[in-house]
């Protein structure tokens, strides 16, 4: 690995990224947009319906023992409350830091996405003629709203938190956030609610946005503080 890879690492897991990171993030965004489009092109079309049902009963039949309960955590989080989660986190973000809520708020559009490509594509969910329904859910099913929402929040919080820590536990919450989003598309896989190119579609969708957002603060965006706010305020007061 050449100097340029490792430093790019390491400003991406401190999460504070320059510009050795950003020569990395945005053709990481690409990619991830372009592969969920892909992606998004032959789920309309139908092409993963044999594979996404052969990979369901496959992860429906396996015993999960003690993961089980943090399965069905995770699909309790849905509608409302994920929702409420969400705003927790992006206000605990503001307090700790401007530069951590902005990017809270900002990974958060990626959800608002979710639920414009889902009217959009207008997939139906898996019926109980092909998978075991443990958990149904309403509305339509690609991509996955969970997968979109954990693969934000956990990249996001991950990026935002570790710039606080130490730099020898900053590997570990980088690998918590990544159990959690592989847990994620298992769990919905697991309860029936979603097709595997559903999480597939919905990580890609979140992880290129998430991507982005590293990008995007460091070079057009302030990390206002309350000074920057009243000074704005008083300028726009002024000119009236």
């Amino acid at each position: 690995m050449s100097a340029q890879p490792k430093q790019a690492a390491k400003e991406i897991l401190g999460g504070e990224p320059a510009a050795a990171a950003r020569r990395w993030l945005g053709p990481t965004a690409l990619v991830m947009f372009v592969l969920f489009a892909i992606d998004t092109v032959l789920v309309i079309n139908g092409f993963w319906l044999p594979i996404d049902i052969r990979v369901a009963t496959f992860v429906q039949g396996l015993n999960w023992g003690p993961l089980a309960y943090a399965l069905q955590v995770i699909n309790v989080t849905a509608g409302y409350w994920q929702v409420l989660v969400g705003i927790i986190a992006i206000v605990a973000m503001f307090i700790v830091e401007r530069r951590a809520g902005w990017l809270m708020l900002i990974g958060s559009i990626s959800s608002l996405l979710d639920n414009i490509i889902k009217l959009l594509v207008s997939r139906h969910r898996p019926t109980v003629d092909l998978v075991h329904i443990l958990t149904p859910a309403s509305g339509f099913s690609y991509p996955s709203g969970h997968a979109v929402f954990f693969t934000w929040m956990s990249f996001m919080l991950a990026a935002s938190l570790a710039p606080r820590i130490r730099p020898i536990y900053r590997p570990a919450i980088w690998i918590l956030a990544i159990a959690v989003i592989v847990l994620t598309c298992i769990a919905r896989v697991w309860a029936g609610d979603h097709w595997p190119s559903d999480v597939v579609g919905g990580v890609l969708l979140g992880a290129g946005w998430s991507a982005f957002v590293l990008w995007l603060p460091e070079r057009w965006l302030p990390s206002p503080s309350l000074r920057w706010f009243g000074g704005r305020l008083r300028r726009r007061s002024a000119s009236r």
